[in-house]
């Protein structure tokens, strides 16, 4: 086997269709956009992990914070105020939880997307530059970029996504279907060693070497001290204010890693809510559990040591 490490998320997800990865850690929205042809490109796959949960937050702008938003509440209020102004805010990718979480923060406080405001997709790694020029003046994204940002002081956060919606679905390990077929012994010793990783992650006590690793130049090449915001906290907020980083992302402890029925449905619920798919069918409850394999993650537990399993 050999680990390959991508681009951004669209050329995993073009690997995948073309069978150039048989593999590899995806946003959980990814399994239903190429399994179903949400893109007009299919390729079935099947997940048997979700490697995290939570893991987002809404950054805004300090231009923002100038005009005297605090909150989503605040927010909504300037919005109103400045008509002639069209504010515009940004997720990372259209099936992800970073675009449906960005649209559930604004319609919860009253501002509804499209029409009160414009969303567009920005990739994780230009959203900094986009919010310090003025292209936009607030944004969700995934760790390490959240603090990536909040730490050379682009912008200020103003909620972290467990906040509002706790231990929702992040990433998954998800396959193509014929590279599982092919042996599903090979996908199971995968999962295996990536429940193991995830029981390490979830530990504080390993969070600081978790946080030394990643920032190496061949993973993911930022600083540790940038990592370590949301693994080992406290999470820095900006403008001077921090907060405890415990569930600022969830690797491992309540039942994470399992790919339920629940969890595909939510993120089903999020690409219907925000009518990201026109005329969309909604996949029968067999179809869902044929792509979230949770009789696969029943199959791993049984090979788990159960002094790993009850801690």
């Amino acid at each position: 086997m050999e680990l390959s490490r991508e681009a951004g998320w669209a050329t995993v997800r073009e690997k995948l269709y073309l069978g150039e990865l048989d593999a590899a850690q995806a946003p959980a929205s990814m399994i239903l956009e190429l399994s179903l042809g949400y893109n007009g490109i299919v390729r079935e796959c099947i997940t048997g992990f979700f490697t995290a949960h939570n893991g987002n937050a809404i950054t805004l702008s300090n231009e923002l914070w100038e005009l005297g938003v605090r909150d989503g509440e605040s927010l909504a209020r300037v919005v109103k105020e400045n008509p002639q102004r069209r504010f515009t805010f940004a997720g990372v990718l259209k099936f992800s939880s970073q675009n449906y979480l960005m649209r559930h923060w604004l319609l919860a406080n009253g501002v509804v997307p499209e029409r009160d405001v414009n969303l567009v997709i920005v990739p994780p790694q230009q959203v900094h530059a986009s919010l310090k020029n003025g292209y936009i003046d607030g944004y969700c994204v995934a760790e390490p970029w959240s603090s990536y940002g909040l730490l050379q002081n682009i912008g200020w956060c103003a909620t972290l996504t467990s906040d509002f919606a706790p231990m929702h679905p992040e990433k998954v390990f998800m396959a193509t279907k014929s590279f599982y077929e092919e042996e599903p012994a090979r996908y199971l010793a995968l999962l295996d060693a990536l429940w193991k990783a995830s029981h390490y992650c979830d530990q504080s006590q390993n969070r600081a070497a978790v946080a030394e690793l990643l920032a190496r130049p061949e993973y993911v090449d930022v600083s540790q001290e940038v990592l370590g915001n949301a693994l080992v906290g406290p999470f820095q907020l900006g403008n001077g204010q921090d907060r405890d980083a415990r569930d600022a992302i969830v690797f491992n402890r309540n039942d994470a890693n399992r790919p339920s029925l629940q969890k595909a449905a939510w993120v089903l619920d999020q690409i219907s809510i925000h009518k990201l798919v026109p005329n969309m069918k909604r996949p029968s409850k067999n179809k869902l559990q044929s792509l979230f394999r949770e009789d696969v993650y029943t199959d791993l537990l049984t090979h788990l040591s159960p002094a790993l399993t009850s801690n």
